[in-house]
């Protein structure tokens, strides 16, 4: 009789496909996974945000100290710090927080705001002021973000982990404090769509204010000029284009009547903004 062999069909040890074939698959499987998480995070953020009570945003708030204490800048803080009370008079339906402004010795031209009412402010962006009424656009924009509760969305899917953890070991744990140091040093991302509403925020703010409407596009028309970028540059930006921003304010000026009058001349200490 000829022995004739057969096909071993299925193996524990012998693989019906291709390891490399398992391994993409695998790999794919995994990425998909972290775009779901990523997604629902999201959501999370836009849900989460605009329900945090103001008591628990302050606590969050306290969570950041690191950054508030980085320097000190009392003499100009204190000058900065009577324009946000200022335009906080003219504005009570704000998040009722102690408004805070905290100066940081940096290039950066730029102010954020953090949880709690927070107001960091860059002395970069101090060296390019000329007047109290063009400041005061830049600080109620950033009030804006308060009224709105973007602050809290601008820190992204951080803000998740550290409602969680804060739920889990409580403000003081050291797990909480990383997630918030680890925030701050991110830059916020606010869509255009946030930052034009900021903008009308701030023009009617500043207008309430002074009585006028003077300093409110001074700041944007110095950057487009300081750093000119082409339109399509900012199709996927985070900022509205700075032409296109100028021209909202402008047109919000003239449809609402809106007084030009003499701006106030900002006077800081100059040994404390270098």
């Amino acid at each position: 009789m000829k022995f004739t062999p057969k096909t071993i069909e299925e193996n524990v040890n012998v693989s019906p496909t291709s390891p490399v074939k398992d391994f993409f698959e695998l790999i794919l499987k995994i990425l998909g996974i972290f775009l779901a998480l990523y997604i629902l995070l999201g959501f999370a953020v836009d849900y989460i945000a605009p329900r945090i009570s103001e008591k628990t945003e302050a606590q969050f708030g306290a969570l950041f100290n690191s950054i508030y204490e980085e320097q000190k800048l009392p003499d100009s803080e204190k000058t900065v710090q009577s324009i946000v009370d200022k335009l906080l008079s003219h504005n009570p339906s704000l998040p009722r927080f102690t408004y805070q402004t905290h100066l940081i010795e940096s290039k950066k031209i730029n102010a954020q705001a953090f949880p709690g009412g927070h107001i960091i402010i860059y002395t970069g962006l101090l060296k390019e002021m000329r007047s109290e009424n063009e400041l005061a656009m830049v600080i109620a924009h950033e009030l804006g973000h308060f009224a709105h509760r973007d602050h809290l969305r601008g820190l992204g899917r951080g803000l998740v982990f550290l409602v969680f953890s804060t739920f889990l070991s409580g403000a003081d744990s050291s797990v909480s404090r990383f997630i918030a140091n680890s925030m701050t040093n991110a830059e916020m991302r606010f869509s255009q769509t946030q930052e034009s509403a900021a903008d009308s925020f701030a023009l009617e703010l500043l207008n309430k204010t002074y009585s006028h409407a003077a300093g409110a596009t001074d700041f944007f028309e110095k950057m487009s000029l300081k750093y000119p970028a082409p339109r399509f540059f900012y199709i996927f930006a985070t900022h509205p284009y700075p032409q296109r921003r100028i021209e909202a304010l402008k047109n919000t000026i003239k449809e609402k009547h809106y007084l030009i009058k003499e701006k106030i001349p900002l006077s800081l200490p100059h040994q404390d903004v270098h």
